[in-house]
């Protein structure tokens, strides 16, 4: 307590020196505004056309019309313009690249596709 006694006295002192002859700053300031309430959120159409037409035809316009979205997608061929789960997934590619892959990762690939299959069922 008797530290802070001399804190308190030195504020109340400085406190009457107006603020634009101080060339320091004492804390908090008495000149603050809180805003009480929160503004009213912004209501926004998410299905107005001009959102949900926004790029849609960028891929027609860049490229002439001549190729589908789904032949621009980057990536393994068993994953292109293709969705599912991982178990989907590995079993997916088991069918199109197994035959080509090395003993080892195709080993690897069907302990995943035994572990999925417990997992899912």
């Amino acid at each position: 307590m008797a530290g802070s006694l001399p804190w308190v006295a030195g504020r109340g002192l400085w406190s009457q020196v107006p603020l634009a002859c101080r060339s320091f700053f004492l804390g908090i300031p008495r000149l603050f505004h809180v805003r009480v309430t929160l503004p009213p959120p912004k209501v926004v159409d998410r299905w107005k056309e001009k959102r949900t037409m926004f790029g849609v035809y960028d891929i027609g316009i860049l490229g002439n019309f001549e190729k589908h979205p789904k032949e621009l997608i980057k990536g393994p061929m068993w994953l292109r313009g293709w969705k599912g789960n991982e178990l989907q997934h590995c079993i997916r590619k088991k069918r199109m690249v197994g035959n080509r892959m090395f003993i080892d990762d195709l080993h690897n690939l069907n302990k995943r596709i035994s572990f999925l299959y417990k997992r899912f069922n």
